[in-house]
């Protein structure tokens, strides 16, 4: 795999790692992605972080610059990612990333695909997601 993909797959799921915790910490649950009544679509976690559900997915403000969009995937998931989100993800740290282009990601995205390194989901409902093999 593409050493630059790896590192921005890596550094993804740490931050969606980071915003589950916030999640699971402030609304008080071990399921954050089963969300419903009493939890609010959006809201605010601690006073400070600004969460907003979506269809199968959140979007976490861990600080005021530090933003991460990710889905969930079967059995709450968090490991899983596709093109969109990792070029999302880039475009907001460009001090990291600073020459990582979209076209970057799709050509490593499609190598990592044929050499069997990640692989789409097998379900229907998150079957935009990848996830490392």
């Amino acid at each position: 795999m593409n050493a630059e993909l790896r590192k921005i797959i890596s550094d993804f799921q740490e931050k969606v790692e980071e915003a589950n915790e916030l999640l699971k910490k402030f609304l008080e649950t071990d399921e954050p992605h089963n969300w419903e009544p009493p939890i609010e679509q959006v809201g605010m976690l601690g006073g400070k972080h600004k969460y907003f559900f979506h269809g199968i997915g959140c979007k976490v403000h861990i600080s005021k610059k530090d933003i991460i969009d990710f889905d969930y995937g079967a059995n709450g998931r968090i490991d899983g990612f596709d093109e969109w989100r990792l070029f999302g993800f880039v475009s907001t740290r460009r001090k990291k990333y600073p020459n990582v282009q979209e076209s970057d990601i799709k050509e490593w995205f499609n190598e990592a695909i044929e050499a069997n390194e990640i692989k789409q989901s097998d379900s229907r409902e998150y079957g935009n997601l990848y996830y490392l093999v």
